[in-house]
């Protein structure tokens, strides 16, 4: 049997690799998070039947185990008041958990109700795909594997986002109104929104290249925007949000701070780990305190 110091599916958790090791880890697979403390004693009979768990399960979900002795911001963020409590993060967020120690039966029955889903066939293949911009192949991957993936939340997100990539907005705007208000509003839920908000704010705009004549002829505030709204929709970040940085700069009361509403919207569809969307969000908050 596999030490559990020493097993890749059990970490201890401090502050300095929270981020990394619990919610970042979440976006992939599930972590079971373990509030414990070395003087609990119901703590020391549900910890080592959790590794087991983590251990047998081979991966299903990361078992993380947090000691609110040493770690007691984290404890405190958490809102524990009990130990042993036991939280499962899926997607960053929590989706399920309990107070107490449960018997090894109890304890299995409650993992087998997210740790035995198994990745779909072809989605970590469609993920790869999408990243290296092989947009109509990953969506060819999803729709070859669509029985396996309907119940596939991840999936159903992915196909959603691949649509917008190929710029069949209205179809992509089809997915996401079917998904179920709990997916909509998930963080990358929230992230495709916007991005639909995005291409539909630049629907009546013209041509990109109409724009673009328009303000080379033209370089007015609303000349610049309205290119700026249109880069942003056909995926030109970096330009259009120059374009509205500048926009902040020079004349910040145009259309009640259309510009800097804009860059906070696009931050929005491109999600927290976009460089791009990175850079810009520092150079507004240095433009707005200049």
């Amino acid at each position: 049997m596999t030490d559990s110091k020493s097993s890749p599916f059990i970490i201890e958790v401090t502050a300095d690799n929270f981020e990394t090791d619990v919610i970042a880890q979440s976006m992939k697979t599930p972590v079971v998070l373990d509030f414990w403390a070395p003087w609990c004693a119901p703590c020391k009979t549900l910890g080592p039947l959790l590794e087991e768990e983590a251990i047998a399960r081979d991966g299903a979900f990361i078992l993380a185990k947090l000691d609110t002795e040493a770690n007691p911001e984290l404890a405190s963020a958490f809102q524990i008041q009990a130990i042993p409590t036991v939280m499962v993060l899926d997607q960053g967020r929590p989706v399920d958990g309990f107070q107490g120690a449960l018997a090894k039966k109890e304890l299995g029955e409650f993992l087998d109700k997210f740790a035995t889903k198994k990745t779909a066939p072809g989605l970590e293949e469609a993920r790869a795909l999408q990243a290296e911009g092989k947009f109509d192949e990953a969506l060819a991957l999803l729709e070859e594997n669509f029985e396996e993936l309907i119940e596939d939340e991840s999936a159903r997100l992915l196909q959603t986002r691949l649509l917008l990539d190929l710029g069949r907005n209205e179809e992509a705007q089809e997915f996401f109104d079917a998904l179920e208000d709990e997916l909509q509003e998930s963080e990358e839920g929230r992230i495709i929104r916007a991005r639909l908000d995005l291409k539909a704010g630049a629907d009546d705009l013209g041509s990109l290249a109409d724009l673009e004549a328009s303000f080379a002829a033209d370089p007015s505030t609303a000349n610049r925007f309205a290119l700026a709204k249109a880069q942003l929709a056909d995926g030109q970040n970096e330009t259009g949000l120059e374009h509205l940085l500048d926009i902040v700069r020079t004349d910040r009361a145009f259309e009640d701070d259309a510009a800097r509403k804009l860059m906070l919207e696009t931050f929005e569809a491109l999600g927290p780990e976009d460089p791009i969307a990175n850079d810009y969000r520092y150079q507004l908050q240095m433009a707005l305190f200049v």
